[in-house]
């Protein structure tokens, strides 16, 4: 049974009154789209921790999308942020450049009175997911795989981290994209952010070993490229969907961004890490998963690009990841 501190994290949508949400949210979708009707409206078990989900059943749908029958998910910007920065808009530009795996976005409302926070409305991915609680390392379908088709699937999950870096990004989208602090350098930034969502941490009280390991970011600063790509910002197997062993779409696009791409690989790595040592209670990961530095490698191999820094890149994945759930 989660204690209620995971409760409270993960049952986001529990202030929300259901009934409210649908007569608001039937309305704007009449005055968006005529003739689309809001056939209903549910919460998903364990909606997230840094998003407020509904699922949305519509009939006759907007323009451009398949009529009939067909499921939504609302994203609601959070009454109780994690991250420092909550742009929707940025958030639905990345998602639009990214692969075909990630969900289309339909419509992004900032209009805060509509429903009591801004929102995103996207397709509803289909595809077996991942169990953050119990953690897939414990308990599911992949621990059920064999070691060889565990092998599969990571490497495919890597494959598509490094299709979300593939994606083209025109010059003149980069400034509206990057990380809203300042830097003139993708690491500058990321830096920056880290002391920006130091501070948003620390509200509730002083975090001295986040701030040592904030501080160690900023004084060990490596000389890294500054080729700017899109950034995924949450790359973990726990933010896929699968179809087979493949990912069928990719999820959690809250920190997306275009900046440093190496991020994405080293924190894919340590968050299957922190599966297993943290919300697993120490439990082995999967044996078909492949290491750190093994999942770097074939990394480079697949994109051509080298991976410098190594260590630095997973000392920021665990401070970004001790500062999210600090949160």
């Amino acid at each position: 049974m989660r204690d209620s501190t995971i409760s409270a994290s993960i049952d986001t949508t529990a202030h929300r009154d259901p009934e409210t949400i649908r007569t608001a949210l039937q309305a704007w979708l009449k005055a968006r789209w005529p003739g689309v009707h809001l056939s209903g409206l549910s919460t998903p078990e364990g909606s997230g921790a840094s998003s407020e989900l509904f699922l949305v059943d519509i009939t006759d749908g907007p323009e451009g999308v398949t009529p009939g029958e067909q499921s939504l998910v609302l994203r609601l910007s959070p009454a109780y942020p994690v991250y420092p920065h909550v742009d929707l808009e940025s958030q639905a530009r990345c998602m639009t450049l990214a692969p075909p795996l990630v969900p289309r976005v339909l419509a992004v409302e900032t209009d805060t009175e509509v429903l009591g926070s801004a929102f995103l409305l996207m397709q509803l991915a289909s595809g077996a997911k991942a169990p953050d609680l119990p953690s897939y390392v414990e308990k599911g379908w992949m621990r059920e795989l064999t070691a060889g088709q565990q092998r599969q699937q990571w490497w495919h999950a890597v494959d598509a981290i490094a299709g979300v870096h593939a994606a083209s990004v025109d010059a003149s989208q980069v400034p509206g994209l990057q990380l809203p602090v300042p830097g003139d350098h993708a690491l500058d930034r990321m830096l920056a952010y880290w002391e920006a969502f130091l501070a948003l941490v620390e509200q509730g009280g002083p975090q001295p070993a986040l701030a040592r390991a904030v501080s160690w970011l900023r004084g060990n600063r490596p000389d890294m490229p500054d080729d700017a790509a899109l950034v995924w910002g949450d790359a973990s197997l726990r933010n896929m969907l699968f179809d087979g062993l493949a990912p069928s779409a990719l999820l959690d696009f809250e920190f997306a961004h275009v900046g440093l791409r190496d991020f994405d690989i080293a924190f894919f790595a340590v968050m299957d890490w922190l599966m297993a040592e943290g919300f697993a209670g120490g439990a082995p990961r999967l044996p078909g998963f492949a290491g750190v530095h093994e999942t770097i490698d074939y990394y480079e191999r697949a994109t051509g690009r080298s991976v410098s820094h190594r260590e630095y890149l997973l000392r920021m994945s665990l401070t970004y990841s001790s500062l999210a759930t600090t949160r």
